[in-house]
């Protein structure tokens, strides 16, 4: 069944099996102008509840995200970026391990073609989605309590894995931005967030938009082989 026509109330009989699910998933980067049901919005936060996490310390704390405050998010951070104008970088300066940076470097010009008949260069096209969050109806902020070691984002990481298979179980779309985290400042600022909670991820949150041409794209996966070392 095409992104965008998956029914949302839990316990159907037609919502998608775990593996589909896993397989199917994908980011979507153009939403409807329709908003998400508190009750489903819900619903996937819950999903996101049921993450394993460390001695189940359950270390996320979801910030729901919709209507004026979202509009006043989409203009804070987009002047901090036009005032600090600090450069996206997804090699990270090629410090990261080649192996990470080819990568990247695949994945760009796999989406070149998809992005190109939008009428847009590649990088603007990700910073201005970003800083907007793709025009998404509603965003979950994902963040973590200051004080906690640095490997709970591990946790964290499983929460938002299991809100983004809900919600595509469900029939909504979503994309995982970190991107927008380098202006941490007007975040926190205009979400008048406490300096104990540090902010780990953004996930946008729609309808999808099937008509759109930048959701036609999935990015591929390398092979087992890539990723595994046995150990007999």
């Amino acid at each position: 069944m095409p992104l965008g026509e998956r029914p949302g109330a839990l316990g159907s009989s037609d919502l998608m099996d775990t593996l589909t699910c896993l397989r199917e998933r994908r980011t979507c980067r153009g939403f409807l102008p329709r908003p998400v049901p508190p009750a489903l919005l819900d619903e996937i936060l819950t999903d996101a509840t049921w993450a394993p996490s460390a001695s189940n310390q359950q270390p996320w704390h979801f910030h729901s995200i919709e209507g004026e405050t979202l509009a006043r998010l989409n203009q804070s951070v987009k002047q901090a970026h036009r005032e600090h104008r600090k450069s996206y970088d997804p090699s990270k300066g090629k410090t990261i391990p080649p192996q990470y940076v080819e990568r990247t470097k695949e994945l760009f010009r796999s989406i070149r073609p998809f992005i190109t008949q939008l009428g847009e260069g590649q990088a603007a096209f990700i910073e201005s989605g970003s800083f907007r969050f793709y025009d998404a109806p509603a965003v979950i902020l994902i963040t973590l309590h200051r004080d906690m070691p640095a490997v709970r984002y591990m946790d964290i990481g499983m929460a938002a894995q299991n809100l983004m298979l809900s919600a595509h179980a469900r029939g909504l779309g979503t994309c995982a931005i970190a991107l927008t985290l380098m202006y941490t400042d007007a975040i926190r600022e205009t979400l008048h967030l406490s300096e104990d909670m540090l902010p780990a991820l953004f996930i946008a949150v729609g309808y999808p938009d099937t008509d759109f041409t930048i959701n036609r794209f999935r990015s591929g996966r390398n092979s087992l082989a890539t990723f595994i070392t046995r150990h007999t």
